[in-house]
């Protein structure tokens, strides 16, 4: 049952991003994909494995539903946010989109901890909120380098 919610809110998220408008390009949606899902898939597992703060049930539903976000959900979001970002003009308006993206995924983890998919063991709550807020900054910076050489003959 509980891989049937993640689905259903991981194919929500999707459907959103197929269907926005995009200002990046196909190849840059693909490698801020692949960065946002590495960023958080060695975070989890930097945590799962070696400080043990981390705990996922040995159900195949909560694995499933533990893999799905990770390859899915939270790298879509995150590439939602670069999309937002690149469409905003002044810094006010970035940061409150910054501080929006992070309230979500921080959230998503919650939910996450609270259904049982992924708990947390000894966890602060503010641990999450500077990992997203890292992870953000760093794929935006990594986006303005990756423009910088994608872009570099126009």
């Amino acid at each position: 049952m509980i891989f049937l919610i993640y689905l259903v809110i991981n194919m929500s998220v999707l459907f959103l991003f197929i269907k926005l408008k995009k200002h990046l390009h196909i190849l840059e949606v693909l490698v801020y994909w692949m960065v946002s899902s590495y960023l958080f898939q060695n975070f989890s597992a930097l945590c799962y494995m070696n400080f043990k703060t981390l705990v996922i049930p040995e159900q195949l539903s909560y694995e499933f539903a533990h893999f799905l976000n990770r390859i899915l959900l939270f790298p879509v979001l995150m590439v939602l946010s670069l999309n937002y970002f690149l469409t905003l003009k002044t810094y006010k308006s970035r940061i409150l989109l910054i501080t929006f993206f992070i309230l979500i995924l921080s959230g998503l983890e919650w939910l996450g901890h609270t259904t049982g998919v992924l708990i947390h063991v000894h966890w602060r709550i503010w641990w999450s909120f500077t990992f997203w807020l890292v992870s953000i900054l760093a794929l935006i910076g990594f986006m303005k380098f990756f423009r910088k050489i994608l872009y570099r003959g126009d």
